[in-house]
């Protein structure tokens, strides 16, 4: 059985467990979760033992600037969200366009967009800012053609584009708890025909193109790949990014635009940010 190490994290509010966690999406961390108890919140995070052992000091350098580690321990492989998944999880309302439940929630009325997931520790349930923006962006975008997601999560974004009118999308993910996750949504919601799900990076897609490419991941992995996701997109095509933070504005745009592409749209919710950019 494989074998975890849970990080304790001591973090001063929400916003501040929300940027670490933005931060060591640059690690192979596997899951977050957060506890509060007695006007304290913590910051749990999940990686494999032998992966920690790699960047265990990087990591820990990114985390000192805005929290304080108070534990780590081995654990073994399980499902640490057992209960939150049966019991905690609560729809998400996307200004009336968009319902994002679990299967055991009331559906919707017939005019408001209907997303089924089985709640995983994979990131995109909903519950976070940046995968609300992005609903929001592909929501005012209906009826585009081919969809590429990058780093899928649990499949919400591609699910919301078909579901708004795309034809197919390509979801890939490095995270094979993710991919497993976004294949059950696709079934959940009658989309596995439409949806390909993909484990692996976005070289995995070299030499396709789309009419949308959508990233919920971060600031890094963005700066790093936004020359794939120009060259993946078709003449016209739309490019949506979040999971980074306002301070990020200026670094992801300036890159954009050095590759030909338009600032269209931005969203701001709570210091987090979604850009949606025409090519």
């Amino acid at each position: 059985m494989k074998q975890y190490i849970e990080i304790s994290i001591r973090c001063a509010d929400e916003e501040m467990a929300d940027i670490i966690t933005a931060y060591l999406a640059d690690y192979p961390f596997e899951s977050f979760d957060t506890e509060i108890s007695d006007n304290a919140l913590t910051l749990k995070a999940y990686i494999l033992a032998t992966a920690w052992g790699e960047c265990r000091q990087e990591a820990l350098s990114s985390i000192a600037d805005f929290g304080e580690v108070i534990g780590e321990q081995e654990i073994e492989d399980e499902n640490w969200n057992a209960a939150w998944e049966e019991e905690g999880f609560q729809p998400v309302d996307v200004d009336g366009k968009i319902l994002i439940r679990a299967p055991h929630h009331t559906p919707p009325s017939e005019d408001v967009i209907d997303i089924i997931v089985s709640p995983q520790m994979s990131f995109g349930s909903g519950h976070h800012q940046t995968t609300r923006m992005m609903c929001r962006l592909i929501a005012n975008r209906k009826n585009q053609g081919d969809i590429l997601d990058v780093g899928c999560g649990t499949g919400v974004l591609s699910i919301a584009a078909l579901k708004c009118g795309a034809k197919s999308a390509d979801a890939i993910d490095i995270d094979p708890w993710s991919t497993e996750s976004a294949k059950e949504a696709a079934e959940l919601n009658n989309l596995s025909a439409q949806m390909n799900i993909i484990l692996g990076t976005v070289e995995a897609i070299e030499g396709k193109c789309y009419d949308m490419v959508v990233a919920n991941i971060n600031r890094n992995i963005i700066l790093g790949d936004i020359e794939r996701y120009d060259n993946a997109m078709k003449s016209g095509g739309t490019l949506l990014l979040s999971g980074f933070l306002h301070q990020d504005i200026e670094d992801i745009t300036t890159a954009a635009t050095e590759r030909g592409l338009s600032l269209a749209e931005t969203m701001e919710e709570d210091d987090w940010v979604a850009l949606a950019f025409t090519k």
